[in-house]
């Protein structure tokens, strides 16, 4: 008769605990479809920024949070005290950085709802020069955000790649010597018209393939 523990020991699998120790997040505006794997053939990564994916770059340390707020519609009965039924009416999913750097041509667009196609920069001065909407662009998006865990040989990949997401607020921004320039950022995710859901998952690596067992995926036919 199995124990407690022997139960314990083949059901928990310390080595699917996940910490994102790097990310990288990505946007760009295009029509194209969303990447159907993070893979090119022999193992690496797809070229990115062959693709029109720009940088949002360094991001404060308290990293990226996703929004998934459920509102429900309960049903009641007489003579009962819980509801009957339940349904989902709306999912309202968001995701929310702090950029730490500043001055990438796309991310002032993105973060102040401009277009800045029409601004240069000044070759004696550097200056660049723009105005801020009295109301911001309404642009969508596309976002990618890679999150990575683990050494080369026993890597976990972690990637969400949204179809439509658009500007939602900004925050507060200050200026002060004790603290650098940051930009809160948080987008609204929609449904993607191309694949008619508001977000794709990925997962992968070394770690990954050693954990193939555990995660109980039916191996995809070569």
């Amino acid at each position: 008769m199995p124990t407690f523990d022997t139960i314990r020991q083949e059901a928990d699998d310390r080595t699917l605990i996940r910490k994102i120790q790097k990310a990288i997040i990505m946007l760009r505006v295009s029509t194209e479809a969303l990447p159907t794997t993070l893979f090119a053939a022999g193992g690496g990564l797809i070229d990115f920024k062959a693709e029109g994916w720009l940088p949002v770059g360094m991001i404060t340390p308290d990293g990226i949070e996703y929004g998934r707020d459920i509102t429900e519609e309960d049903v009641m009965a007489l003579g009962y005290s819980s509801a009957q039924r339940t349904d989902v009416t709306e999912v309202a999913r968001s995701v929310t950085f702090t950029a730490l750097e500043n001055g990438r041509k796309h991310m002032l667009e993105l973060s102040y709802g401009t277009d800045l196609t029409a601004s240069t920069q000044n070759q004696t001065t550097g200056e660049v020069v723009f105005d801020e909407p009295e109301m911001p662009i309404n642009k969508e998006y596309q976002l990618l955000v890679l999150g990575a865990d683990g050494p080369a040989d026993n890597q976990w990949l972690l990637g969400r790649a949204y179809g439509a997401v658009k500007l939602s607020s900004t925050d507060s921004q200050k200026w002060a010597s004790s603290d650098p320039l940051t930009t809160p950022i948080t987008m609204k995710v929609l449904t993607d018209a191309e694949t008619g859901v508001p977000l794709r998952h990925f997962m992968g690596g070394t770690g990954a393939l050693k954990a193939k067992a555990t995660l109980g995926f039916t191996a995809a036919t070569p």
